[in-house]
């Protein structure tokens, strides 16, 4: 039998493996094992030994800009915990959650994004977060077209393919992931980019995709739906059409919000809820003719509470669990019953608590953001609209209509309470006609020559 050659071969003489000296490149030596090659090196009077996962060019590379750190005194790229996807992803929703303090159903979508990531890298098999590179990017851009959700986020129904909408934003929120980890958390070695960085999120489309699409109803569209409202139904969606309300301002709103006598209606948030306006900032809409007279009727004699009570609530067929004399009184409750649960268990999470005072406001009569989503739904594929799926076309509706009639579009901006006018042109979509009409009005004086008209 024949004997395995010596030398720089990788075997001994008893033909054991054995570490070979490739090259050095500054303080760096490059060994080669088998089929392997590692990198040696000694750092605060430590020594390493690393893995490359690559061939001899790879770890010429490596090397190279390890030893480029050395020489500067900025800690080895090769010197930190490779985290796995899990983990990153778990302390990023703690930091959104319990550091930045994001509204509770933000954070639900950032997790339901990154749930989709995780779901990712099980299938492709990604063990940590510096694995994932650009090329994988487009692989999971790949898998998403490929799944189905319910839409709006339910649990059960219909399940459809991802729109592009979708698909960019989970895209957006694993790159503020990764900004995050690399940046503050440091899970990324530092010659590795946000692998997100470089994609080309908004320049996705659908086969379908049309920047034309429609997000407001039409004039016969919109008087269709209203005809089609029960009077419950109408009391919940004109409010939200006539501000352009977001669906939790109105479903958290107070009677103490209300103020008859200066004629405006506050929109805050509600800690003792566990809730908050989505841009923090506190406005004051005015109170409308038509929404004096519909709040006057659904308050009556109430002195505190959901000023829109949940449908068995406003029929009378349900009666809310207790009666206070304020609203102060009543969020004070709330306090109370979390003081209550943290004395009784002082480790109940955040969603503990939140479910129990959920659970307090719904016996008050509170109204489900869910199920102004399934009226809305309902009545829009009753009217044949079924592409109006979301209660918050309602937003949409009243922003373009306000600016087609002229208004400052800072105005507008206050009303619907848009942190930007970016996000405020965002929400406005011009009809033909309106373009027409601008069109028409910036016409010349003079006709051109050979039009109708001329000389």
């Amino acid at each position: 039998m024949a004997t395995k050659p010596m030398g720089h071969t990788g075997f001994t003489a008893n033909g054991n493996t054995r570490d070979v000296k490739v090259e050095r490149i500054g303080k760096v030596t490059i060994y080669r094992r088998g089929e392997r090659y590692y990198l040696y090196y000694r750092q605060d009077k430590q020594s390493h030994r690393h893995l490359v996962d690559g061939n001899l060019a790879v770890a010429r590379a490596t090397a190279a800009k390890t030893a480029a750190a050395m020489a500067e005194n900025r800690p080895s790229p090769l010197g930190f915990q490779k985290t796995r996807p899990e983990a990153m992803v778990t302390s990023f929703i703690d930091y959104i959650e319990n550091v930045k303090g994001l509204a509770w159903r933000t954070v639900d979508r950032y997790r339901a994004a990154l749930d989709r990531f995780l779901g990712f890298c099980q299938h492709a098999d990604i063990k940590s977060v510096d694995a994932f590179g650009e090329g994988d990017v487009e692989d999971f851009v790949r898998w998403l077209r490929s799944q189905t959700r319910v839409r709006n986020g339910g649990d059960k129904g219909k399940r459809d393919p991802y729109k592009v909408g979708g698909i960019r934003f989970i895209l957006a929120t694993c790159r503020t992931t990764y900004n995050w980890a690399g940046g503050k958390k440091k899970m990324l070695p530092p010659y590795v980019e946000n692998p997100f960085r470089r994609f080309p999120i908004d320049q996705l489309r659908d086969q379908d995709d049309n920047d034309e699409q429609q997000h407001v109803f039409s004039a016969a569209q919109e008087q269709a739906f209203w005809a089609a409202c029960t009077p419950w139904q109408r009391s919940v969606f004109l409010p939200l059409a006539t501000y352009g309300m977001r669906a939790g301002e109105l479903t958290h709103l107070l009677i103490e919000n209300v103020d008859f006598a200066a004629e405006t209606i506050e929109i805050c948030s509600k800690p003792e809820m566990f809730w908050k306006v989505k841009t923090r900032r506190r406005r004051h809409v005015p109170l409308t003719d038509t929404m004096r007279v519909l709040l006057q009727k659904l308050i009556g004699e109430r002195k505190a509470g959901f000023v829109f009570l949940n449908e068995p609530f406003a029929s009378g067929s349900s009666q809310p669990l207790m009666a206070f004399a304020s609203d102060k009184a009543f969020r004070v409750h709330l306090s109370g019953l979390v003081t209550e649960l943290l004395t009784k268990d002082p480790a109940a999470s955040k969603k503990m608590q939140r479910q129990v005072v959920l659970r307090f406001s719904r016996a008050m009569g509170e109204i489900p953001v869910k199920r102004l989503q399934a009226e809305f739904s309902g009545i829009t594929a009753k009217i044949g609209c079924p592409d109006f799926t979301r209660v918050h076309d309602l937003r949409h509706l009243f922003t373009t209509r306000a600016q087609e009639a002229g208004a400052n579009p800072l105005l507008v901006q206050q009303i619907v309470g848009h942190a930007t006018l970016e996000m405020t042109n965002r929400y406005t979509h011009m009809s033909v006609a309106s373009r027409k009409q601008v069109v028409e009005q910036a016409a010349p004086v003079a006709a051109p020559p050979g039009t109708k008209g001329s000389a």
